[in-house]
């Protein structure tokens, strides 16, 4: 027993320690600003009011960096440096619709950043989505896609009428719910029990259409890692808290990579930012 006792002390010994405190990571899912219907203008003198309070939240935290969906890699560090200069010496900070400039650009500002750091990739979804359809339609697959398959998730988001949720409570409000562990476990998985079960799945069988839809998969999760892995080789490791504003899709995947290593902590979205007081029916 006292050598099992001395054995273990040494493997216990040769286990690397973290001498250092965890980076705390903040993780905030968005929708696309611009991207919603014209009713709907986050310009409006409500919705500036709810992202003053957003705000608020986010400065609160004090991150040292900011990351945007934006692609370092195709855009170039300079194309965003300029646009936020541009932005620092604007004497209106309201006509964008964009939520780069209405949330991580007034943040930034608030907090004194000098810059913004991109961690975006490109992907493929939307052609592989083509021939996923194009197969299901040719194949009797569609009600998968439609959410009405054994073991498919649909997400809340498409549940409900957004358009209305987003109409009838503020900004910020809907921000909470967007970042709610129901709405993005739904969303997370309906990447991984809908897309895999569209092609040929029997698995005993390989053809040119072979678990086609996993390729769409495999291609979400490649997208992800590629973020996570521009957003930690931006770290050195001296920041006491970094913050990502991303697409509310994204975060499920990241925050799994984020929370498996071990030299961050995953802050609870929830927590910071707020629960929501709203759950809307389905149906």
């Amino acid at each position: 027993m006292k050598k099992l006792f001395i054995l273990w002390a040494v493997i216990l010994s040769a286990v690397p320690v973290l001498s250092q405190t965890k980076v705390r990571i903040y993780l905030l899912g968005t929708f696309h600003f611009a991207q919603v219907g014209k009713e709907y203008n986050v310009l409006d003198e409500k919705h500036q009011k709810s992202i003053a309070e957003l705000n608020d939240i986010i400065a609160g935290l004090r991150p040292d960096k900011i990351f945007i969906e934006r692609m370092p890699d195709f855009e170039y560090e300079n194309r965003i440096d300029s646009i936020y200069t541009a932005y620092l010496n604007s004497r209106d900070e309201t006509r964008v619709r964009n939520e780069i400039w209405q949330v991580a650009f007034k943040t930034a500002k608030r907090l004194g950043h000098s810059k913004l750091y991109q961690c975006d990739n490109s992907g493929n979804f939307g052609n592989i989505y083509a021939g996923l359809e194009e197969y299901a339609g040719a194949h009797n697959q569609q009600h998968i896609l439609a959410y009405k398959g054994k073991g498919t998730t649909e997400p809340l988001t498409g549940k409900i009428n957004t358009d209305s949720l987003r109409n009838s409570v503020s900004l910020l409000e809907y921000m909470r719910w967007l970042n709610s562990r129901e709405v993005q476990a739904s969303s997370q998985a309906h990447y991984v029990n809908v897309y895999p079960q569209i092609g040929n799945t029997d698995v005993y069988h390989y053809d040119g259409d072979y678990l086609l839809g996993t390729e769409l998969t495999a291609d979400w999760y490649r997208r992800n890692i590629y973020i996570y892995s521009k957003m930690i080789n931006q770290v050195d490791y001296s920041e006491k808290s970094i913050f990502l504003l991303m697409g509310n899709d994204h975060i499920p995947i990241i925050r799994h990579l984020f929370e498996s290593n071990p030299y961050f902590e995953v802050m609870n979205t929830e927590e910071w930012l707020g629960r929501t007081t709203i759950m809307p029916d389905p149906h």
